[in-house]
């Protein structure tokens, strides 16, 4: 006997098996298929009728519709996540920029634009003793260029953000008390500078920012308070530091958007000093009344 068969939906013709009574099949994609067979006796008679069977393939996991579509959603989740990533990353990358220009300007302003000021107050002076006693204006010169000294290594510092060694071996108090004792020799104002409580170390981060907001309080209160006398201090417990800048003057109306407005940095720069490393900060003040400014932070 002979046979041939076909399977309806994948093969295009009968194939002839001769006597092999098995039928081989590969890679058939899922579906509904009818696999037909015939035979023929040994005088060569085909059995036109034939038998057939119904035959169902059922799809893997990864041929079914379902699984396709949520293949699909994944890579699109997938590609929409690496966006976004990519937009954070240059998000992140113009903060940055932004942060460092920010930190820049705030830098020039509290330490080059400062000592400028005091520069100036020096040449005044200078200039109002030539005519009554050289000794006493080439003292005041001897002091300018001395600022001068100092101001340029402070803008060198700033540039490349880097520690002073004076910052690396002294202590908060100490380079408080050197802005203080700075600042004393410009103005006419006398300035007293105290430690309340045991000192305790803080993160450089933190000691840095009380060191710049002390700077720019004292120096506003000496340029610009009119005040006769301006008492630092730094008050220390058990979990925090708070500094102190308290002074006699004239005093304010404190509206931090006429300060911006009128090109006055100081109160903003102090204000952004204090929230990079947590710290509230408070300004009470009134005209007549003198000006106090604080800021705690808590240390770790």
């Amino acid at each position: 006997m002979r046979y041939r068969y076909r399977l309806d939906g994948f093969d295009t013709k009968w194939i002839d098996a001769g006597a092999r009574r098995v039928a081989y099949y590969t890679n058939i994609p899922p579906g509904r298929y009818t696999f037909h067979v015939l035979a023929s006796n040994n005088d060569g008679v085909w059995n036109e009728t034939g038998a057939s069977l119904d035959i169902r393939v059922l799809p893997h996991t990864w041929q079914t519709w379902w699984f396709r579509t949520l293949f699909g959603l994944a890579v699109l989740l997938i590609g929409y996540q690496i966006y976004r990533m990519r937009v954070r990353n240059v998000e992140l990358r113009f903060d940055a920029v932004l942060a460092e220009r920010t930190r820049i300007a705030r830098e020039i302003h509290d330490t080059l634009a400062q000592d400028i000021v005091g520069i100036s107050v020096q040449l005044e002076v200078v200039s109002r003793l030539l005519g009554s006693s050289v000794d006493a204006a080439r003292t005041q010169l001897d002091a300018a260029r001395s600022l001068v000294k100092s101001s340029l290594a402070e803008a060198r510092r700033s540039i490349w953000n880097l520690r002073s060694a004076s910052a690396g071996t002294d202590d908060l108090p100490a380079r408080v008390n050197q802005v203080v004792t700075q600042a004393a020799a410009n103005g006419p104002a006398k300035l007293r500078f105290q430690v309340r409580g045991t000192y305790r170390a803080a993160p450089p981060a933190i000691e840095d920012q009380l060191l710049r907001v002390s700077q720019e309080a004292v120096n506003n209160a000496l340029h610009h308070s009119g005040a006769s006398t301006i008492d630092v201090t730094l008050s220390y417990d058990a979990r925090s530091v708070q500094l102190s800048v308290d002074d006699d003057g004239r005093g304010f109306i404190h509206d931090a958007r006429s300060f911006i407005e009128g090109g006055h940095f100081g109160l903003q720069g102090m204000q952004e000093r204090a929230a990079e490393i947590g710290g509230v900060l408070r300004v009470d003040t009134q005209p007549a009344k003198g000006t106090r400014i604080s800021l705690r932070i808590d240390i770790p």
